[in-house]
């Protein structure tokens, strides 16, 4: 979608920033007021969060890919391990590690 029309609106709570698309398409993001927050701004905020919205949250990470995928390396990584005594997991497990200084 070509953004052919930007319009700010101010409201109670902030600022709704509207991005038009060619046609009758269009994304608005509701700004809520912060310090720092004006009409001249809002647009570069309104953009910044669309750009943190549509990127994956966890980069590379296990849950950030397409569950076939994951379904394939875990046969892959089965069929690699066999025969084993304990199966391959595709996910990650940690122990969170105790704190050195809890308790002193």
């Amino acid at each position: 979608m070509a953004l052919s029309d930007i319009t700010v609106y101010q409201t109670e709570d902030g600022y709704v920033v509207e991005f038009g698309g060619d046609g009758e398409d269009s994304i608005a993001v509701t700004l809520r007021s912060t310090p720092g927050l004006a009409q001249e701004n809002a647009v570069s905020r309104a953009k910044a969060l669309l750009a943190t919205a549509i990127e994956p949250a966890h980069g590379d990470g296990p849950r950030s890919k397409d569950p076939a995928l994951l379904e394939e390396e875990l046969e892959e990584g089965l069929e690699d391990s066999f025969p084993a005594s304990d199966p391959v997991s595709v996910t990650v497990s940690s122990i969170p590690m105790r704190d050195p200084n809890a308790g002193h």
